[in-house]
């Protein structure tokens, strides 16, 4: 090591945040699609059910994008969420002891 220490190990980091990005981004926008195609099938076409389907079509990617911002410890929400369930002990105890 005589002080030339040439490129960075980290010339790709921003390429590697911006295609996580790029991920995150791609599932709301097929998740937007999916529920624009599945809202016809789920929610009848006349009376109120028209004002529910877009209600669907705009909370589904919401949800989906709130599912995958950024939580504690670099996971997602939904990585907390689905760590939260599977880790969940529960004691089922007896009354009749």
């Amino acid at each position: 090591m005589n002080g030339n220490y040439g490129v960075t190990r980290d010339i790709y980091a921003k390429m590697k945040v911006a295609g996580f990005v790029m991920w995150k981004l791609v599932a709301v926008a097929l998740s937007l699609v999916i529920a624009f195609f599945t809202m016809s099938k789920i929610f009848p076409n006349e009376g109120i059910w028209r004002y529910m389907q877009l209600v669907y079509v705009g909370l589904t990617p919401t949800w989906v994008g709130y599912l995958l911002m950024p939580a504690v410890a670099g996971k997602t929400t939904l990585g907390c969420l689905f760590i939260a369930l599977v880790r969940k002990k529960r004691f089922y105890r007896s009354f009749q002891k």
